[in-house]
């Protein structure tokens, strides 16, 4: 029985000594390869384009490596086109001895600026055991490619000032950088230094940015697409300048108000009539059309007609009305008007105090009519005589 413990424990000894021997051999073995790039043709290299990988793995251990190969593992964004040789065959790699292989890969034309690991695998008697680095780095510089959308423009006439909304999208491969955003018309100008700045925008975002700009008064209404232009460089510095055309729909506006007005009799009272003549002017870029003055007061609703007011017209408009009662009055007088934006009220309070008139001015009237009553009535009888 002892002796049988004996055994089996020399035979676990025997078993782990194996054991430690083989990983510190396997240990030593991953330990001395190097793998190292040689040539790399573009550097950097450009989305779309081929490149050319050379690399030399070496023996840098205290043994050879028997039954050694080695496999590329490409991932995106490369593909393998060919090699010059097959690492895949075993081969004996002694100690200081190195081999080459030479790999023809495609970039994907959609890959984006940045470092990318070209992956091997280490294979030892058929069985993966990679170095802690067994990676080539691949710098890729893509290049930007800018666009702008900018946001609906309505209802904008001569002389307006207007904020646009622009949405900058990178939709190349490259960053780009010291955007410079400025209008290039000589009618729409943009406001403040007329240029906007990005710092940076990288592939696949968009920057928001707003803009104001300004219409001259003297352009006449019409359709027009103002220039916008883009600059920017990449990251090697190269520079690109693009011009974008933006739709602007630019609308007659008329600007319809009292020139002056003026009220007879003064003072008012009751019993008058009272006469308002005014002028009405359009001092804005567009025609104004259906040109009608309102006023509105306790005792009816009077209008004048007026028409079509061109573009720094006038024209005069006459109202005859009934004061009411005595009392201070607010009369509410309203211009109505269409242009290119559609219908338009100006409000105007015209105050009038109308006066109570004085007992001289009624006795005057009573006795008038009193007078004009009694000679009515004899005027009468003696037409009534006459007919007997």
């Amino acid at each position: 029985m002892k002796q049988n413990m004996k055994h089996i424990r020399m035979f676990m000894t025997i078993l782990l000594l194996t054991f430690i021997g083989t990983s510190m051999v396997c240990s030593a073995g991953v330990n001395g390869i190097g793998i190292t790039s040689m040539e790399i043709t573009p550097q950097p290299a450009e989305p779309g384009n081929d490149l050319t990988l050379k690399i030399r793995v070496i023996n840098e251990g205290v043994e050879s490596i028997e039954d050694f190969s080695l496999k590329i593992d490409v991932k995106y964004p490369f593909y393998l086109k060919s090699e010059s040789k097959n690492f895949e065959n075993k081969r004996t790699l002694n100690i200081g001895s190195s081999v080459d292989n030479t790999y023809y890969l495609a970039i994907d034309p959609n890959a984006v600026s940045g470092t990318y690991p070209v992956e091997f695998d280490v294979y030892i008697n058929d069985v993966i055991l990679n170095p802690s680095d067994n990676n080539v780095y691949i710098q890729i510089i893509g290049k930007p490619d800018l666009t702008i959308k900018a946001d609906t423009i309505d209802r904008i006439a001569p002389g307006d000032t207007f904020p646009l909304q622009l949405s900058v999208n990178n939709i190349g491969t490259g960053m780009a950088k010291n955007i410079k955003v400025s209008s290039e018309s000589e009618s729409i100008l943009m406001r403040g230094s007329n240029i906007e700045l990005i710092s940076k925008i990288m592939p696949a975002e968009t920057s928001q940015i707003e803009c104001n700009f300004i219409v001259k008064n003297d352009l006449e209404p019409d359709a027009y697409k103002f220039p916008v232009k883009l600059e920017y460089i990449d990251e090697q510095g190269t520079s690109y300048a693009l011009t974008y055309d933006i739709g602007l729909n630019v609308l007659n506006r008329a600007e319809v108000g009292i020139q002056n007005i003026k009220i007879t009799p003064t003072p008012i009272t009751p019993l008058d009539k009272v006469h308002i003549a005014g002028i009405v002017e359009n001092t804005g870029n567009g025609d104004a059309k259906q040109v009608v003055v309102q006023l509105m007061t306790e005792e009816g609703d009077y209008k004048s007609f007026i028409g079509q007011l061109k573009t720094d017209d006038d024209a005069p408009f006459y109202l005859d009305i009934d004061p009411g009662s005595a009392g201070q009055k607010n009369f509410n007088l309203t211009i109505a008007y269409i242009d290119d934006f559609g219908s338009h009220n100006v409000n105007q309070t015209i105050p009038v105090q109308v006066t109570r008139p004085k007992s001289n001015v009624l006795l005057a009237i009573f006795v008038i009519l009193v007078i004009a009553g009694s000679a009515y009535m004899i005027l009468k009888k003696r037409q009534d005589g006459n007919g007997q």
